[in-house]
């Protein structure tokens, strides 16, 4: 991933102290003892043992009340993958797809739930270190960060596969855990270029994305009208009004 410049620059001996196996316990007291974390079945087991809510049991937060099911429906159909961490580095949720031929970008399956933050990151590729970083960085809010943006390059500039990271944190302001939101982002501004009737174009002068670019195939069946070659007319031509044009 293209990680920021003051990620980069962190301390490697701090954040390499984050504990990805989550040995010790959440400070908000809600770790639940007496099972393994990788457990395959731990999910089902932690439930039985906090007699946690579920079905049509009423769940009252802080601007509404839902059933566990209209929850569980609303996050499921919502876009882009999400999952959430606790500041013990447990790995707790994430909104199964509904779809269930759906290729996850981050894939996740229901047996890794309670899992620590280690197993879901086996330490291939420098791994680990990365997601220590991440961690360690919104645990500690470095630089006043509250949020890393982490995209993926994927060798085609139609498609843009976003990781966000976001500080979760309680009502008094300390550190809760780490939500995160992986998405194409592609899809969502192709449709504001179509609504709002305007264009993607390289900006050949720009140095930000220069190397997107350049690992990227403009020739890719997704990809071929973003060319230079093919910029550098467009640039000369008449914008297209014929969508959106009360939005210009």
């Amino acid at each position: 991933m293209a990680e920021p410049e003051w990620l980069k620059n962190m301390n490697r001996d701090d954040y390499m102290k984050e504990d990805l196996d989550a040995s010790g316990k959440s400070e908000a007291g809600t770790t639940i003892d007496g099972i393994d974390k990788n457990d395959p079945d731990w999910l089902d087991k932690a439930a039985k043992k906090v007699n946690a809510a579920e079905g049509n049991d009423y769940v009252k937060l802080d601007s509404g009340l839902l059933t566990v099911n209209q929850i569980n429906w609303m996050l499921r159909n919502t876009i882009g993958e999400m999952t959430f961490v606790d500041d013990n580095n447990q790995f707790l949720w994430y909104n199964r797809p509904t779809d269930p031929n759906y290729k996850m970008k981050a894939k996740r399956v229901p047996e890794q739930v309670g899992d620590t933050m280690k197993a879901v990151h086996p330490d291939v590729r420098d791994v680990i270190p990365d997601a220590k970083k991440v961690v360690h960085a919104l645990r500690t809010k470095q630089d006043g960060h509250d949020d890393v943006y982490m995209p993926v390059p994927t060798g085609n500039l139609k498609e843009l596969v976003l990781h966000y990271y976001k500080r979760v944190e309680d009502d008094n302001g300390n550190y809760a855990g780490i939500y995160e939101w992986v998405q194409d982002l592609y899809p969502l501004v192709k449709y504001f270029c179509e609504t709002t009737g305007q264009k993607l174009v390289v900006d050949t002068d720009a140095t930000s994305g220069a190397t997107y670019r350049r690992n990227s195939d403009p020739d890719a069946s997704s990809g071929a009208s973003t060319k230079a070659e093919e910029v550098k007319e467009e640039k000369h031509e008449e914008p297209d009004t014929t969508s959106g044009a009360s939005q210009h």
